[in-house]
Parts: structure tokens; C-alpha cells; sequence
């Protein structure tokens, strides 16, 4: 193998086709025109085509990036080129126009989420293609798809929290949020004060631990103002069905201290379901003598819930 890149015999290590071969043709293609039209002899279907390629862009030898960027605007071969590039490498962000492009044009398949899984690792530097390929209705499916890939940037998943609700307004995207809520807390605040009611209430219906569940209601009824309340009591109500428990002592405190959110939380528990038998703090709190002051409605449901509901609460 030495002595055949020692000599410059493209023909030899062409025919040969190893992982190793085509490295060496790589290494070649840097001065030897012959061995890059070998390479892309086989650049429709040779995976190794495009590491050998992308070892030349670590070079900045030119016929590297040529390559690629022959490959990201052919259909047939995006897919290929982009699984020999690196995620999260400062050298991709060249080439995020090229991925755009390429995302816009195959995102209906799987290898749009490939190609947008890409593009989300750039960072900052792909901050607008990764904007306007959520706010094209045709990709963003494909480009939720990307961020959420282990490999997304940290940009990529913010920009997903600070793009309008229409944005966003996808299966997968919603689902992307839902799961990032699992584990950073900087997404559950932001459920809680500012995320749009139909996310919220996607959130409720998922499977987001209860204790997380949790925190997004105490932050929600205690910061966000009063006039949005009324569109938070379906997704409250579909929460305290799956979390009744989790939820009891944080709905206690927020009657308890908050008063603007009563006629919410009130709304939100039905009076006659199980769900108040594992409310016991809730129950308490409702039994105070504050319902005086509340409306005839919310008066009405207190009523209905001391009567049924709280009756069984242990």
C-alpha cells in the first residue's frame, strides 16, 4: 500500500477499494488530479470517499471541500457526505449553507433529519439557517428532528424555546421541548412563564416526571399573569389527573398565597373525581373560609368539591 502511493498508482489502489486504499487516494488527490477523479469514481455509494475527503478539509487541501460541496447539493449522495462529517466541529460551519440546502430539499425523507441533525451541531454559527428552517413549515419537522439528536448544539435547542409558537408548532418539535424538559431546569421555568398553553398542556398529557410536572405549575400560577389563566385550566386539570399526589402540596401553597390563581386551580379540580382523595393539603386549604371572596362559580365548585371529592381525601 506505501509503495503504491509512493508511486502515485491510482489505478492500483482504486481497484483495491479498502478503507485504507482510499485513504491513501486521499492523501494523493492533495497534488494528483488522476487520483481525484478516481475518488469520485466511486463517490456514489463509498462512504470512505467522504472520510478521505473530509481529512482533506482538515488539510484545507481544495478538492475536499469541493467534494462536499458536490455532494450536500446532489440528493443521491447528501445523505452519504454527511455521515462522514463531524458533529459539533468548528470546521462545518463553511458549510452550513450547503446543509441548509440541502435539508430544504430533502426534508420530507429521512435524510432531512440527517442533514438537519448536522446543521443543529454547527452552534451559533448556523444560528439564522436553523431559524429559517423552523419557520418554513416544509422543514421543520425535519430540523426538530435534528435538534433532537445528542448531538445538537446548545444554541439550537435555545433557539427552539425563542422562535415564535408557530415555530415550533410540530409533533416532533413538541416533543423535543417535552424532553429536554426531563433533565434541564432552565425549560421547565420556561414552561412555567412563558411557553404557549397548547405546549403546557402537551406537557401534562406526556411523560415528564411528576415532581418536574410540579415545578411548572408553581412557577406558572405564581408568575404568569392572571388574564392567562383561563386558557391553563385544561392543562392543569389533565396534570392534576396524572399527578394528583405530586401536585397536592404545591396547589396548597399557591391557594394558600396566591390568590389571583384560586379560580383556576378550583376549575381545574373536579369535585367529584378520585383525584381529591390524594389531595389532603389541597382539601385543607380549600376549607379555610376564603371561598367568601371568591366568585359565585368558584364558590359553586368549592362547594361541590367539600361535598364529594374532599370527603375521601386521607
Amino acid at each position: 500500500m506505501e509503495d503504491a502511493e509512493t508511486q502515485k498508482d491510482v489505478r492500483w489502489l482504486a481497484d483495491q477499494g479498502t478503507p485504507e486504499a482510499i485513504t491513501a487516494l486521499g492523501r494523493l488527490a492533495d497534488t494528483t488530479p488522476a487520483a481525484v477523479t478516481a475518488l469520485e469514481a466511486r463517490a456514489s455509494t463509498d462512504l470512505n470517499v467522504y472520510i478521505a475527503a473530509w481529512q482533506a478539509v482538515t488539510r484545507k487541501a481544495a478538492w475536499g471541500t469541493t467534494m462536499f460541496r458536490s455532494a450536500l447539493g446532489d440528493p443521491s449522495r447528501a445523505d452519504l457526505a454527511a455521515t462522514a462529517m463531524p458533529r459539533r466541529d468548528v470546521l462545518l460551519a463553511p458549510f452550513a449553507g450547503d446543509i441548509e440546502n440541502a435539508v430544504t430539499r430533502l426534508a420530507a425523507g429521512r435524510a432531512g433529519g440527517v442533514l438537519a441533525g448536522l446543521l443543529a451541531s454547527i452552534g451559533p454559527q448556523a444560528h439564522a439557517a436553523v431559524e429559517r428552517r423552523l419557520v418554513d413549515p416544509k422543514t421543520r419537522g425535519a430540523m426538530c428532528d435534528g435538534i433532537g439528536m445528542p448531538d445538537a448544539s446548545g444554541d439550537a435547542k435555545s433557539l427552539l424555546l425563542a422562535v415564535a409558537p408557530d415555530a415550533r408548532d410540530h409533533a416532533t418539535c413538541v416533543n423535543d421541548v417535552i424532553a429536554m424538559a426531563g433533565t434541564e431546569d432552565v425549560v421547565l421555568d420556561w414552561l412555567g412563564t412563558g411557553a404557549e398553553p397548547g405546549l403546557v398542556s402537551a406537557t401534562a398529557k406526556s411523560t415528564l416526571a411528576c415532581p418536574r410536572l410540579g415545578v411548572i405549575w408553581q412557577k406558572a400560577l405564581t408568575t404568569r399573569p392572571e388574564a392567562t389563566f383561563a386558557a391553563l385550566t385544561v392543562p392543569l386539570q389533565a396534570s392534576i389527573s396524572r399527578c394528583s399526589r405530586e401536585l397536592d402540596s404545591i396547589l396548597a401553597d399557591v391557594l394558600a398565597k396566591a390568590p389571583r390563581a384560586r379560580g383556576c386551580i378550583v376549575q381545574a379540580i373536579d369535585p367529584y373525581g378520585g383525584e381529591l382523595a390524594d389531595m389532603k393539603n389541597t382539601c385543607t386549604v380549600i376549607k379555610q373560609g376564603w371561598a367568601r371572596g371568591e366568585t359565585a362559580r368558584t364558590r359553586e365548585r368549592i362547594g361541590e368539591a367539600l361535598s364529594h371529592g374532599c370527603r375521601f381525601a386521607k
